[in-house]
This record gives C-alpha cells, sequence and structure tokens, in this order.
C-alpha cells in the first residue's frame, strides 16, 4: 500500500518562563546572558527539568539500572503511530483495558501508541494538574503485550497524579519509553494513524529528555 504524508502537526509545548509544569518540578528559565549590542552575539541560557514540556522517559526514570535515554534507539522514536481516541472519558479518569478494548483494533504490532485524552486542552488549568486522565497499570500491560514500540499522551504524566508509579514501571521496565505532554494539536489525529517523529536530546546518562514531536497524517493511496 502506497502512504502520502501530510502536512506535519507540531504537537511540541514551547519552553517558556512561567509554563505549566508537573507539580514539584523545577520552573523553567530562560534568561539572555549576552546582548547583541553589547557582546556581539545573543546567547540565553535554559534551566529546566528534563521532564519539562514534551519530553520522553527513558526506563532510567523508574527502572533501576534502566537505559538512560542517550541509550536509546532513535528509531523507538520514529515510527508509525495509532492515535487513539479516549477524549469521551471524563477528566481524572484511569484508562482501564475495558476503556482500550474498543481501539485495540487500530494498534499494530510495533506502533507507538498515542494516547488523546482532551486533557492537552486544559493545559493551563490549575484543577488539571493534579485530576488529569492517565492510563491505568493493567491497560499498559495489554499495551506491552500488543507489541508497543512506545506509549504517548497528551498530558503531563501518563500515570495518576501521587500514585505509586506503577504504569511507569510497566511500560519502562519492558522497554517501552513513554513520550507525556503531547499537544492538543493531537486531536486532529485521534482516530487516525500518522508517522511520529519524536526525539529526545541525546543527554547522556539522563532519565528523561526534552523531545520535538512531529506527526504526519498518513492517508492510504487508493
Amino acid at each position: 500500500m502506497d502512504i502520502k504524508l501530510g502536512g506535519a502537526v507540531d504537537l511540541t509545548h514551547t519552553i517558556r518562563e512561567g509554563m505549566t509544569a508537573y507539580v514539584g518540578d523545577p520552573a523553567p528559565r530562560v534568561v539572555r546572558v549576552k546582548e547583541l549590542s553589547s557582546d556581539g552575539v545573543n546567547l540565553s541560557k535554559v534551566e529546566m527539568g528534563v521532564h519539562t514540556g514534551t519530553h520522553v522517559d527513558a526506563p532510567l526514570h523508574f527502572v533501576r539500572d534502566g537505559l538512560p535515554v542517550d541509550r536509546l534507539p532513535p528509531e523507538q522514536f520514529v515510527g508509525e503511530a495509532a492515535v487513539l481516541d479516549l477524549s469521551a472519558l471524563e477528566p481524572g479518569t484511569e484508562i482501564s483495558p475495558k476503556d482500550l478494548e474498543p481501539h485495540l483494533g487500530e494498534v499494530r504490532k510495533g506502533d507507538i501508541v498515542l494516547l488523546y485524552t482532551g486533557m492537552s486542552l486544559h493545559w493551563d488549568e490549575e484543577w488539571a494538574r493534579t485530576n488529569f486522565t492517565c492510563l491505568g497499570n493493567d491497560a499498559a500491560m495489554l499495551l506491552v503485550r500488543r507489541g508497543a514500540r512506545a506509549v504517548g499522551i497528551d498530558y503531563m504524566s501518563i500515570d495518576r497524579y501521587g500514585s505509586d508509579h506503577a504504569t511507569h514501571k510497566t511500560l519502562l521496565g519492558n522497554g517501552v519509553p513513554i513520550i507525556e505532554s503531547l499537544g492538543s494539536g493531537l486531536r486532529g489525529l485521534a482516530g487516525r494513524r500518522a508517522l511520529l517523529v519524536c526525539l529526545p536530546l541525546r543527554l547522556g546518562g539522563c532519565d528523561g529528555s526534552p523531545a520535538r514531536a512531529l506527526a504526519y497524517p498518513l492517508e492510504a493511496q487508493a
């Protein structure tokens, strides 16, 4: 089957001071340390946690002796993605296997599975920071068994706020990296397939990294 690439959908949050961050994480700072007028060049310094904005979680994030982000193969973050539409669930819902079952026919072995929950539409709303839709541990195991290459979600964590991070541990412990804080552009891809390019920075020994996430809608040609 021939495949046609459409225009890219940018799923990446802009890194800026004052942006929404996970509760307790460092607030990002962007500081100009050299000015063109006085130094002949503009140069900025960025200070933030590596899980700020759109980012990748490496196994080292929760797995003892897990791989750091610089040792993950790029191929885990580039490939066909199935975008599952779970936005009908109430905010704060923990996605269960029963919630996933109607969508499993959309998932092929080796897919990157992206969960559109609709929480990205509430990105800057304070209530959402602790009451967001997340992926339950049993549902995570279902995606592992389905052969997911990576799993992404459109809010700051794939686990319930204040939980024991069982979903992170299940996915990362089975070598399935996580992509978090995908942008609201995922809404237009819900129920469709896309080519995802979501490459983390090659940060030596790090448990995660900011990433630029671009999705190209896939359309089958007749």
